[in-house]
């Protein structure tokens, strides 16, 4: 570990996520979002980056780390035990082409995006798999079925100085998806800090691991903003209304 910071309910650590995970505890949720493994250089599109607003010339970030698909692969096959074995459920946004590469995870869902967000060998693709690893906690929690998926035209607004950011909304659903309230949520992929942000901004604990420095700072400008910008006094969730007996 190179080094860390506590903002707020945020630990991040800059580092190697094999080194640092087996130093934690047990968290509750693992929301997480690993590189692709589709060779990314330079690349934005109106889901990645700035395409939509700036012709994507101001911002084409430098990949820093090694994005081919055998390295993606070892990683992946390397990580995702230890994410596991931390964790009472994981959800990872894993990318198509290295999925097959993941763990069976227990449901597939999916972000589907119409008007497509890149190409691939069979034209533009449209969906962005889902793996999910657990209990879901609605069932778990007697509240019913919710959707595994969710459907999107809105471009990543922010401008953001990473090859592949996720746009805010896409996070924010997947922790109120996978997680309660107050519950500590990891990403071991930190990049920009956007499951952070998400985090701050629906009242989780969070502990982000990222490897590359400049990642890293941009990550803990967000997330300290975040938490800034967070309600002084946040809403405590309601206990349920109680029905007493009345002595005649």
């Amino acid at each position: 570990m190179l080094r860390k910071e506590v903002i707020g309910d945020a630990t991040l650590f800059l580092g190697d996520c094999m080194e640092v995970l087996p130093t934690l505890g047990k968290v509750d949720a693992v929301i997480t979002d690993p590189p692709y493994g589709v060779g990314l250089v330079k690349k934005t599109s109106d889901f990645r980056g700035s395409r939509h607003f700036d012709g994507g010339e101001s911002l084409r970030a430098s990949v820093v780390y090694d994005d081919s698909p055998d390295a993606i692969d070892e990683l992946i096959r390397s990580v995702m035990p230890l994410i596991l074995s931390n964790a009472s459920r994981a959800v990872v946004f894993c990318g198509a082409a290295m999925m097959w590469s993941y763990p069976k995870p227990v449901s597939v869902g999916c972000v589907f995006t119409p008007n497509g967000a890149g190409l691939c060998s069979w034209g533009f693709q449209c969906m962005h798999p889902i793996l999910f690893y657990g209990k879901d906690i609605y069932l778990q929690d007697g509240k019913g079925s919710r959707p595994n998926s969710f459907r999107t035209e809105q471009p990543n607004k922010e401008v953001i100085d990473h090859p592949c950011p996720k746009p805010l909304p896409w996070m924010e659903w997947a922790v109120n998806r996978a997680s309660r309230h107050s519950e500590r949520i990891l990403d071991p992929f930190l990049g920009s800090g956007t499951t952070g942000v998400a985090c701050m901004n629906l009242g989780r604990a969070f502990i982000g691991i990222e490897r590359e420095p400049k990642y890293f700072d941009i990550a803990c400008r967000r997330i300290e903003q975040a938490y800034k910008q967070r309600p002084l006094f946040e809403a405590a969730p309601q206990a349920k209304p109680e029905q007493l007996e009345i002595d005649a």
